[in-house]
């Protein structure tokens, strides 16, 4: 019997082993760090000097992958976004902000991931936009209504993308509310469509968001909105909010040329209606390691019209290191319109300029 046990015992550690071996499997840490000096130049009516991230959001983040055989992959990614200059978490009191999922990858079938996780709008179509494409938080479209920036995401989602065949590929997704009686509360979808192939960029994409928080308090120029007072403490949640658009690219040698119009359509209690925005830029890599790029929108809403522009210069010192220089100018107009970048604040009229000048590595 002492034989037969240590034999059993020998046949299990030998499968562990065996199992462990065939099984390839990573987990990598990854992030950006990313600060800047910047220069506003009215913020409630005053200049404002601070350090702040400008290129893109302090993130760091845990992914990861083990080939389960036959084309078939197990998936994770959680993903944090902090704030680099105290050291503060984004979200107070949430460990991933900006995604956590599970899931199954597959080169035949697509991938399904469940956790907390984007809408298309910011997957897919953000990367047509010029805040996106140039790097510029500063140039966030009026109140991030359509999700340029990763500053909302579905809970309790469901999300399928699907393989890419012939340069097209599409995808769904579902959350849900989780509320017991009502199962419209909080229940978010969307879905995508996009091309790509050689130098040419197409897609579309469609969000419905039930009681939707919009964090219009600190990213919008905005008195009111549809007869609901602004600013508020933290920002204003929406019966509805419907996002759908569509995006452009093409490359022609060293410039890449982008478009996007999309459309907000907002439900509050007290009253509705449309934020349209439009968007184009270029960048053009001057040489291999230098990017100048332009870039601009308008946008409608409520009675108010906010045009930006912005021009940076990226120098890449290696694959993971960048320094960078921004400009943005802003105009509003219209009976409710007071202009505002996003991470800076309300002007006290129309017009403001934001001077960005920092570093961003990656790793």
């Amino acid at each position: 019997m002492a034989t037969s046990g240590r034999t059993v015992a020998a046949a299990i550690v030998a499968l562990s082993v065996s199992g462990t071996a065939s099984a390839q499997s990573s987990v990598t840490l990854y992030g950006i760090a990313d600060t800047a000096l910047q220069y506003i130049s009215n913020v409630g009516g005053h200049a404002l000097f601070q350090e702040g991230n400008t290129h893109a959001p302090d993130i760091w983040g845990i992914r990861g992958i083990e080939d389960l055989g036959g084309g078939l992959r197990a998936v994770f990614d959680l993903q944090n976004e902090f704030l680099l200059n105290n050291g503060q978490a984004l979200v107070p009191g949430t460990l991933f902000n900006r995604k956590s999922y599970v899931g199954l990858q597959s080169n035949t079938y697509g991938t399904l991931t469940l956790g907390h996780q984007p809408s298309f709008m910011y997957d897919i179509l953000a990367s047509y936009q010029t805040p996106y494409v140039l790097g510029n938080i500063l140039s966030l479209h009026e109140g991030n209504l359509d999700e340029v920036a990763n500053f909302f995401q579905f809970n309790n989602a469901v999300k399928y993308v699907s393989p890419t065949i012939g340069g097209f590929s599409s995808g769904a997704e579902f959350a849900f509310g989780n509320v017991a009686g009502n199962f419209g509360e909080s229940r978010d979808y969307s879905f995508f469509v996009q091309y790509k192939g050689g130098p040419l960029g197409l897609a579309a994409t469609y969000a419905n968001e039930n009681n939707r928080f919009l964090e219009l308090s600190s990213f919008i120029g905005l008195p009111s909105l549809f007869g609901t007072a602004l600013p508020q403490a933290e920002g204003v949640v929406a019966n509805k909010l419907v996002n759908w658009g569509v995006g452009a690219s093409y490359q022609i040698a060293s410039v890449l040329l982008h478009t996007t119009f999309t459309q907000s359509r907002i439900t509050l209690t007290t009253g509705q209606g449309n934020a349209n925005t439009v968007d184009a830029g270029a960048n053009w890599t001057v040489q291999p390691d230098d990017v100048v790029a332009i870039g601009g929108w308008v946008e409608n809403l409520a009675g108010g019209n906010w045009k930006t522009i912005s021009l940076s210069n990226s120098y890449l010192f290696s694959k993971q290191t960048i320094v960078y220089q921004q400009v943005t100018y802003q105009h509003a107009s219209g009976a409710n319109g007071v202009a505002s970048l996003a991470a800076a604040g309300s002007a006290s009229g129309r017009n403001i300029i934001g001077v960005s000048i920092g570093i961003q590595h990656n790793f």
